[in-house]
């Protein structure tokens, strides 16, 4: 353990830097780390002092912590692992959590000195005080547990307010619901988050909306915040009931969310999301044939969809789409039909990418089964490159199509005519936004690439050990791996 006197024990809560094409360089996405901000908060209370570090934007400090704790995604694992390594050589305890090492913790801990599997909301203090004792266990598992167990805003808030203001688009965000009750093959948020819905009550949203409104971006009154929810209409119950709860606390806000279709087929609840200040949201259509759709288990019907955006459009919200190629009923013909079907019913943003088997999921598992699977080095496993054999195209064909739908959809032509047409019944300050998003597209996935940074090829033994995860049923899929890695691990 470091030796250095200090008032507190410091951690160090860091993501690792992405590289190549990434979500988290486009605007509207480019979001703060909001699991570390709750990871900070649940330091403080127990005594320690946090220092929050997103590598994207920051380089590490000139100190030794006495603790290490790294976010790992799957693509950004490699990275992990080597930063891992490198605090371990100065003698620096580590901590590996989310999704990829909570399920695969085998691999996981041979880079660090422990993993926390699952939401670590009720037990990080007992990381804490074991770090602090000298005793970390080498696994501890978290529950799925109520939103109260989640530290509100006004913890970290002051961390936020220190960061520049420009540093993320949009800096302002919220997490209202953990979970989801749909069961898509490719997501792994049901394995990490659970089947289901777990929700703050509106009253504590409107609070943490306030905060935001203090120290978040804003201009004046003018404040715009962006919910996390992995789907706010899954249930639509809850999502009137905290559009109900905005327009009667007379809080001023303008807000977004990821949203599945459903929500436009409510009018009725369409209508006082918008009054309330829905302005934005993210639609996974993923597919526009129902071939694909029903592969991936996703229930959406694309005869309905120019029908449900132009409810959107008129009730005065706009729509980002996000569409997957790869699935077995796609052709090389897929992608210029599909920016082009896009388009034509008035999609304001688009978001393509490639079917990717991420572990744990029933798309891994199948994959896997079937000797589809053609690397396991993880830097590619970014949602732009292809990891598998398709059924009707090749892997370069796949590669290359992806990038001739992104320059069909972001052609100049066609952005000047969403711009054009879409201009009336909107405000001006999220039309300009929704045509910024349009711009950074345009000009960052033209040639969507890996990292150039080193990759990480997954060991055999671990591969093995994660299909037994992959293949349980999504609830399970976390206990699996997690009693997998206690029975082999020392």
């Amino acid at each position: 353990m470091p030796t250095a006197k200090r008032e507190k024990p410091l951690v160090h809560l860091i993501i690792p830097k992405w590289g190549g094409t990434g979500i988290h360089q486009t605007f509207g996405h480019r979001m703060p780390p909001m699991a570390l901000l709750v990871l900070a908060a649940h330091a403080r209370r127990a005594g320690w002092e946090p220092r929050v570090i997103d590598q994207n934007f920051q380089k590490l400090p000139d100190e030794i912590p006495d603790l290490a704790c790294l976010t790992v995604w799957t693509s950004i694992a490699p990275q992990a692992y080597r930063l891992a390594d490198a605090y371990r050589a100065k003698g620096v305890p580590v901590v590996l959590g989310v999704v990829h090492a909570s399920l695969i913790p085998i691999e996981a801990l041979r880079h660090c000195d422990s993993v926390v599997s699952g939401e670590a909301d009720t037990i990080f203090g007992s990381v804490l005080a074991d770090a602090a004792a000298g005793k970390l266990q080498r696994m501890y598992k978290g529950s799925f547990q109520n939103m109260d167990a989640v530290p509100m805003n006004h913890e970290w808030a002051d961390i936020l307010d220190k960061w520049p203001i420009q540093r993320y688009a949009p800096l302002n965000t919220l997490q209202t619901t953990r979970g989801c009750r749909f069961n898509c093959d490719f997501c792994s948020v049901i394995r990490i988050n659970g089947r289901g819905s777990r929700h703050s009550p509106p009253e504590r949203v409107i609070e943490e909306i306030k905060v935001l409104k203090k120290v978040g971006q804003h201009l004046g009154e003018f404040a715009y915040v962006f919910f996390l929810d992995d789907d706010l209409a899954a249930d639509l119950d809850y999502c009137g009931e905290l559009s109900e709860a905005i327009l009667s606390s007379g809080v001023k806000v303008r807000w977004g969310a990821q949203a599945s279709i459903g929500l436009a087929r409510n009018t009725e609840l369409l209508a006082t999301a918008t009054r309330s200040g829905l302005r934005t949201m993210f639609i996974g259509f993923e597919g526009i044939d129902r071939d694909a759709l029903v592969e991936c288990n996703k229930k959406n019907r694309p005869g309905e969809y120019g029908e449900l955006v132009a409810k959107v459009h008129k009730a005065g919200a706009g729509i980002e789409g996000g569409f997957i190629f790869g699935f077995d009923s796609q052709g090389p013909d897929c992608f210029e039909e599909t920016a082009k079907f896009v388009d034509n019913i008035n999609v304001d943003v688009a978001h393509f990418s490639i079917l990717t088997p991420y572990p744990g999921t029933a798309t891994y598992a199948r994959m896997l089964a079937d000797d589809r699977i053609t690397t396991f080095d993880w830097k590619r496993y970014n949602m732009y490159s292809c990891v598998f054999e398709p059924a009707k195209m090749t892997a370069q064909q796949l590669e290359t199509g992806l990038a001739t739908a992104y320059r069909t959809f972001y052609s100049k032509r066609r952005r000047f005519n969403r711009f054009k047409r879409n201009f009336k019944g909107r405000e001006t300050v999220f039309h300009m936004a929704l045509s910024t998003a349009n711009e950074n597209y345009a000009w960052r996935y033209r040639n969507p690439h890996v990292s150039p940074e080193p990759g990480y090829e997954a060991a055999k033994e671990d591969i093995s050990a994660l299909m037994a995860a992959s293949q349980a049923p999504a609830q399970e899929a976390l206990n699996v791996a997690f009693l997998k890695a206690k029975a082999t691990t020392p």
